[in-house]
C-alpha cells in the first residue's frame, strides 16, 4: 500500500467483528393498527455499523406474531385488554437491543347515542349516560339494551330491555321506558315544563293540568291526598288476612328511589303490565314486564307469557321486589305514587294532553301491549287492568280496612281513568287487577 506521498506502509486486514460491536438502537415502537382483536406494530431503529439483520417479536412473554421486517401484527386477541410486546433487533454480527411496550386492544364500541345503542345492540356493562337525538341524557343501567322498538328522543320514549330477565324462550326480555325528571328538549326544539318528581292530583277536566300535592322531598310526612291515601317512608311487607283487616305492602325503599332520581335525572317504569314468565304460580316471583309473541292467548290463567293478574297487593310487592333481588346494578319495586303520578306528568309533556283522564279504550281484557293504549312507548295505563301500588288508603268499608290502592284504568268500569285511585282490601285479587314495575339505579 502507498500513501498519499507514494511511501509504502504495512497493510492491515480489518475483520468486520472487530469493529462493529455496537447494539442497533431503538428510538420507538408504535401501534400503527389497533382493533378489538388485532395489534400491529412497527419498530423505528437503526443500526450504523453492519446494519440490521432480523427482528423478533414477543407477546406477553412468548415469541409471536407474523413480522414483515420492522413491522409486526397479533391477531386472535382479546378485546379490551393489555398486552405487553416486546421487541428484539439483531444486526448483521448478532449484536441486539431490545425494548418493551404496552398496549391495549380496543374495548367494545360503547354507543354514545340511543341511535347508535340500537343499532349495535350494545347490552351496558357499566352504568352509562347516552343521549337521545335532542341532546337529553338518559342513564342507561348495566344490563340492559335500548330496545330495537325504542324511541330515539325522550318525547318518543326511551325503552330499555333486559336480556337476561328470563332464560325462557316464550319471554323476549322485561322494558323499561324513562321517565325523565327536570326539562327534556322536546322533538320541535321546545323545552318540556319542569318535571318534579311529587304526588299529584289533576283536573278531571281538559287538559288534566297536575297540580303538586307532595313534593318528594317531605316524603317522610304522611300527606293525604283525595281524602284518604299517603305514601308510607317506611317499609312494610304487607298482610294478607281471611278478614280483610290486612295491610298494604309499602315502598322498600322509598328513600333510595328518591336519591337515585336526583342523582341520575329520572326513573324507569314497566312498559308493560306485568306478564308471566316462567313457572305456574306466583311463588315463583319471577314477572315479565313484556308479553310473549310467541304466546297470544289472552287467558288469565297462570300460563307462560300471560297478563299477571289474579295477585294480592302484598304477593305483587313480592315479585317486584325479587324480580333484581340479586342485581348490583338496578332495584325494582311495585310502582308508587310518586312514580305514577309523575309519568303522568311527563306523558302529558310530551304532548298526550289528556292522559290524566283517559280512560280504557276497549271492552275485554288482552294481552298487556295489545290494547291500542300507548303513548310515549307506555302501555295501558289508562286500559286492561287497573294496577297495584304502593300507596296506603285509610278507607273502610263494612268496618273492614280498604288499605290498598290501584291506580288507572280497566275496561269493565267506565268511571276509573289513568290519574284515578282507587281503594282495595287486601286480599283483593282477580283479572282486572294486575301489577307494574318500577326500576331505579
Amino acid at each position: 500500500l502507498e500513501n498519499a506521498a507514494g511511501q509504502s506502509s504495512e497493510a492491515v486486514v480489518y475483520n468486520v467483528e472487530n469493529i462493529d460491536k455496537e447494539a442497533p438502537t431503538i428510538s420507538g415502537i408504535s401501534a400503527s393498527n389497533v382493533t378489538e382483536n388485532s395489534i400491529t406494530v412497527e419498530v423505528n431503529a437503526t443500526d450504523t455499523g453492519s446494519g440490521i439483520q432480523s427482528y423478533k417479536y414477543y407477546l406477553d412473554g412468548a415469541e409471536a406474531g407474523t413480522p414483515t421486517g420492522n413491522s409486526c401484527t397479533f391477531s386472535g386477541l382479546s378485546s379490551g385488554t393489555a398486552y405487553t410486546i416486546k421487541v428484539e433487533v439483531y444486526d448483521k454480527v448478532g449484536n441486539m437491543e431490545t425494548d418493551t411496550t404496552t398496549i391495549n386492544t380496543d374495548g367494545p364500541k360503547i354507543p354514545s347515542t340511543v341511535t347508535d345503542a340500537i343499532e349495535s345492540g350494545t347490552v351496558f356493562s357499566n352504568k352509562t349516560p347516552i343521549k337521545d337525538g335532542k341532546n337529553n341524557t338518559i342513564m342507561i343501567p348495566a344490563g340492559f339494551k335500548i330496545a330495537q322498538d325504542s324511541g330515539t328522543t325522550v318525547q318518543q320514549g326511551i325503552v330499555i330491555e333486559d336480556v337476561s330477565a328470563s332464560t325462557d324462550a316464550n319471554v323476549q326480555g322485561s322494558q323499561y321506558v324513562w321517565i325523565p325528571v327536570g326539562t327534556f328538549v322536546k322533538d320541535n326544539g321546545e323545552t318540556s315544563g319542569n318535571i318534579q318528581l311529587a304526588r299529584y292530583t289533576f283536573s278531571t277536566s281538559s287538559p288534566g293540568t297536575p297540580t303538586a300535592k307532595q313534593y318528594a322531598t317531605n316524603y317522610t310526612t304522611s300527606t293525604v291526598i283525595n281524602s284518604y291515601y299517603t305514601e308510607s317512608a317506611t317499609y312494610d311487607a304487607g298482610l294478607e288476612s281471611t278478614g280483610k283487616n290486612g295491610r298494604n305492602a309499602t315502598a322498600k325503599d322509598l328513600k333510595g328511589f328518591i336519591d337515585s332520581v336526583e342523582e341520575n335525572g329520572g326513573y324507569y317504569i314497566g312498559r308493560y303490565e306485568a306478564s308471566y314468565a316462567s313457572g305456574s304460580s306466583t311463588a315463583d316471583y319471577k314477572a315479565a314486564s313484556k308479553i310473549s309473541t310467541k304466546n297470544p292467548t289472552t287467558s288469565m290463567s297462570y300460563t307462560k307469557g300471560t297478563l299477571w293478574s289474579f295477585i294480592t297487593q302484598p304477593a305483587a310487592s313480592k315479585v317486584a321486589i325479587n324480580t333484581y333481588a340479586g342485581s348490583s346494578s338496578v332495584t325494582s319495586d311495585l310502582i308508587n305514587s310518586y312514580a305514577w303520578d309523575t309519568a303522568i306528568v311527563y306523558i302529558q309533556e310530551a304532548g298526550n294532553t289528556n292522559y290524566a283522564n283517559q280512560k280504557s279504550k276497549n271492552t275485554s281484557l288482552a294481552n298487556t301491549g295489545k290494547n291500542n293504549d300507548e303513548v310515549c312507548k307506555i302501555n295501558d295505563m289508562a286500559s286492561n287492568v287497573r294496577e297495584w301500588t304502593t300507596e296506603h288508603s285509610s278507607s273502610t268499608y263494612n268496618s273492614y280496612a280498604r288499605s290498598c290502592t290501584s291506580r288507572g284504568g280497566n275496561v269493565s268500569h267506565s268511571y276509573r281513568y289513568t290519574a284515578c285511585r282507587s281503594n282495595e282490601y287486601p286480599t283483593d285479587s282477580g283479572n282486572l287487577i294486575g301489577f307494574r314495575l318500577q326500576l331505579y339505579m
